[in-house]
């Protein structure tokens, strides 16, 4: 049964009220911040092609790592304050408490990603899929796989990737890849803390040079006095956007989080490139940088960054976004601006209060951290052309019980203020659910990827999601096993992973990849991950063939085939007669070519477009009529 309208009661000792008092007015102020630092590249370089490294095997790490790479739980950062939130009573008012009874999704492709034996903890798996490629990360290990899952290179240590590279740096993990859909171009990042805990710190980052994963890639270090960790990414037109919790030299203080901007032209002609730093302070909580899946942002667009903030007296439970403009031209007249603050339905986000021995499983009695109290990769940032959508996940406790649940967001603009549209808590039983990722598909299908553990049940993947036109803050979809976990983790440091990675494929804009972790034998820190794809039905429950994520056709737009090689044949109809404008353009935005532009009399049309001279990749066409304008993709492959 869903539940949408319980009025909860949470109880918070006073003391926890005292402190929302003390940093209540700070929080909710909006603020212009500019840089506080303006760094250009430490070192840059341009690699051998890939295949032609030597590859470091899986199994030589540095000692360093003792099997746990040293990541700060954040829940430790506010472990003072959990101790009073955890006191609570209640259950979450937006909770879905059952299995939606669509059919579920069917995966594609699903086959196990890199593992490891006795290796290390967490592994933090994170993977992109591109045009030709999936390209997938752990925490010091990368692969190379094709679209249909077959390995083409590795699992090789990610220092195989960084042979040769200036300066004394270290893999010391927390991975992202992007893929940059823009460009047909890859990214791998990673920290280098060479002198932990002391600094000076650095941030890993390589750009390939071509679409091909296995040629030469563009190397950089950026280096930071302060420790940037948790960093993620996210692909933006106008840069690379970063968010990092920062930690002081030697003391590892917390310094509160980052918003960060690379220089993405320069990266992709391996130039000298700069980065920018924001620091919005010290009250603020660990923030997620936006990533652009589908059609560019609305020209000037700011990158976004979000947080997720719990009120300890539960009055006013809400998300901070902040936005950044940059000015390349002269970085520092660069601008974060924000927080504007979202109310959302009450959560409770102090799971076991700050401890990481939390969710049970079976076969052990030792228990998993659960990561609660911060937003989960990816933040995904979609523009419909006339409305904007930022896809947002946490864990929290779902029903005060220490119940792990899965509380996303869909938020909508249409101007320049940001609101919920639709939002829930997934917790369809009593098991465990947590390591969430979630993602939205080009008509508007939601799908959401996590961990599952419980009592019974050795941890697991899992995946649910929603069609467009089904109820709001619903999962309509049945819950479906992309890998059944047959054994626990025990080791004694409860770790599990910190993130997994649920993206788009740039060939259709439909399907969802998605990568996380499991245990095949219940060992220490024996763990497997497991790469797979799903699509969601795109045809909305109540909506007609001739729409499109919601909204109305206006011409009954389309082209068939779509993915094509040469040639596809594109039809629209008309109710009277009119003057038509047919455009294409790539994903920049850049008008390629005006195939019509004429008076046309009422009924249907077609055009034999021929596409033999252009690149693979994704492109969009745009028919115009008076005041009304259509978009729809055009996928090609090679």
């Amino acid at each position: 049964m869903l539940n949408v309208m319980i009025i909860t009661t949470f109880n918070r000792i006073a003391l926890a009220a005292t402190i929302l008092a003390i940093t209540s007015k700070q929080a909710f102020m909006q603020n212009s911040i500019h840089p506080t630092e303006i760094i250009i590249q430490d070192a840059y370089d341009i690699s051998p092609p890939l295949s032609d490294l030597p590859l470091i095997p899986v199994g030589e790490k540095k000692q360093k790592h003792k099997g746990e790479i040293l990541n700060r739980n954040y829940s430790f950062i506010f472990n003072n304050l959990n101790n009073f939130t955890e006191i609570t009573s209640g259950r979450d008012p937006v909770l879905q408490d059952s299995e939606g009874t669509m059919a579920p999704v069917s995966t594609i492709v699903n086959v196990d990603g890199i593992s490891a034996s006795q290796g290390y903890i967490p592994p933090d798996p994170a993977g992109e899929i591109g045009l030709n490629h999936y390209v997938q990360a752990t925490n010091l290990h990368f692969a190379v796989y094709s679209r249909s899952g077959a390995l083409l290179y590795g699992p090789a240590a990610l220092g195989t990737l960084w042979q040769g590279f200036p300066g004394l740096y270290t893999s010391d993990g927390d991975p992202v890849v992007l893929y940059d859909h823009l460009a047909d171009r890859w990214i791998i990042t990673q920290f280098s803390l060479p002198n932990y805990p002391n600094g000076p710190f650095y941030e890993l980052l390589a750009v390939s040079q071509t679409p091909d994963p296995l040629g030469a890639w563009y190397r950089y270090s950026f280096q930071f006095s302060k420790m940037p960790d948790y960093p993620k990414f996210g692909v933006w037109d106008d840069g690379y956007y970063m968010s990092a919790n920062f930690y002081s030299s030697g003391a590892l203080n917390y310094s509160g989080p980052a918003a960060i901007v690379l220089e993405r032209d320069s990266l992709l002609a391996g130039r000298p490139a700069r980065m920018t730093i924001f620091e919005p302070g010290t009250d603020r909580q660990p923030l997620l940088a936006a990533d652009l899946d589908g059609p560019l942002p609305p020209a000037g667009s700011p990158g976004y960054f979000l947080s997720a903030n719990d009120d300890p007296a539960n009055t006013n439970d809400h998300l901070e976004l902040f936005s950044l403009y940059t000015d390349w031209a002269n970085p520092a007249n660069s601008v974060l601006t924000g927080p504007q603050s979202i109310p959302v339905a009450a959560f409770d986000g102090g799971m076991c209060g700050g401890s990481a021995s939390c969710l049970p499983q079976a076969g052990t009695t030792r228990r998993l951290d659960a990561l609660s109290r911060y937003l989960m990769q990816r933040l995904q940032y979609r523009n419909f052309g006339t409305y904007q959508v930022l896809m947002a996940n946490h864990t929290v406790d779902a029903d005060a019980t220490n119940h792990a649940g899965i509380r996303w967001y869909e938020l909508r603009t249409e101007a320049t203020d940001w609101s919920v549209y639709q939002q829930g808590t997934y917790a369809p039983d009593t098991n465990h659910r947590w390591m969430g990722s979630i993602a939205m598909d080009g008509a508007g299908n939601i799908a959401l990827a996590y961990s599952i553990t419980g009592k019974g049940i050795f941890p697991s993947i899992h995946a649910t999601g929603r069609r467009s036109g089904d109820i709001p803050g619903y999962m309509s979809l049945a819950e479906e096993a992309i890998a059944s976990g047959t054994g626990a983790q025990n080791d004694l440091s409860s770790r599990w992973g910190d993130y997994s990675c649920l993206t788009m494929d740039p060939l259709d804009d439909r399907t969802f990849w998605y990568t996380n972790e499991y245990y095949a034998v219940t060992s220490y820190k024996d763990w497997k991950t497991r790469i797979a794809s799903f699509t969601i039905d795109n045809l909305p429950v109540g909506i007609s063939p001739g729409t499109e994520a919601g909204n109305y056709s206006f011409f009954m737009l389309n082209n068939y085939p779509n993915p094509f090689e040469n040639k596809t044949i594109i039809s629209w109809q008309l109710k009277s007669r009119n003057h038509i404008v047919l455009n294409v353009y790539d994903f920049m935005g850049r008008n390629l070519q005006t195939l019509v532009n004429e008076w046309m009399a009422a009924g249907t049309h077609q055009f034999i477009y021929d596409a033999t001279g252009l690149p693979a990749g994704v492109y969009i066409y745009q028919l115009q009529a008076d005041d009304k304008i259509e978009t729809k993709k055009l996928i090609i492959y090679k």
